[in-house]
């Protein structure tokens, strides 16, 4: 009886299937977490992108920049002396400066500045228009003297300009019920671009 059931092969198939399928689910479910991590990473890119082509036509956030003159230590025409303005959003501040709100609040929301994420036209796309679980909080600014700029009454500023979009968390659809949040940020991106018509309000 035993040599019998040994022999007899009816079912193998079916257990099998029950080996392997765990092993493809899991597979299949992997393959999907890191296409969805990786829409939300670019979704992010872009939108530090559009901050940064934002800020290099935009009021400074750090306001003090529309008063800048560089004359304490260079004479007007001369090359605008070295500065570095390091504005969060989180804490509101520029180092070395004074903060502007607004001008912040363009950057997240848009030229429109409606204080509202969603899909809108190119021309008036901010941050959160591209990836709506950006807010104030996870961006920061930074305005560093490219060397270009010159010194004068108002001065012609023309800083490196980089947006840094940090603090995000993956919005994984498995991985989150087994890892804490912790484990699944976003790593901080960065773009930089050149100030090409910084507006000054002088």
């Amino acid at each position: 009886m035993l040599r019998a059931l040994l022999k007899n092969t009816a079912g193998i198939a079916s257990v099998e299937f029950a080996l392997l399928s765990g092993f493809l689910i899991a597979v299949t479910l992997a393959a999907l977490e890191l296409g969805y991590g990786y829409m939300q990473y670019n979704q992010v890119q872009q939108a530090a992108r559009t901050g940064a082509r934002l800020a290099a036509v935009s009021d400074p956030v750090a306001s003090d920049m529309h008063n800048m003159t560089g004359l304490g230590s260079a004479s007007a025409g001369d090359p605008m002396p070295a500065y570095t303005r390091i504005c969060s959003g989180a804490a509101q501040t520029c180092s070395g400066g004074s903060y502007d709100g607004n001008a912040m609040n363009a950057l997240i929301f848009g030229p429109d500045n409606d204080g509202t994420c969603a899909a809108t036209a190119k021309a008036r796309r901010g941050l959160c228009d591209v990836n709506a679980d950006i807010e104030r909080k996870h961006v920061t600014v930074t305005y560093e003297g490219s060397g270009l700029g010159i010194a004068g009454n108002p001065a012609k500023l023309t800083p490196l300009i980089t947006v840094k979009v940090s603090d995000l968390n993956f919005d994984f659809m498995v991985v989150d019920a087994f890892l804490p949040k912790s484990f699944t940020k976003i790593p901080d991106i960065e773009v930089s671009v050149m100030a090409e018509d910084l507006r000054t309000r002088s």
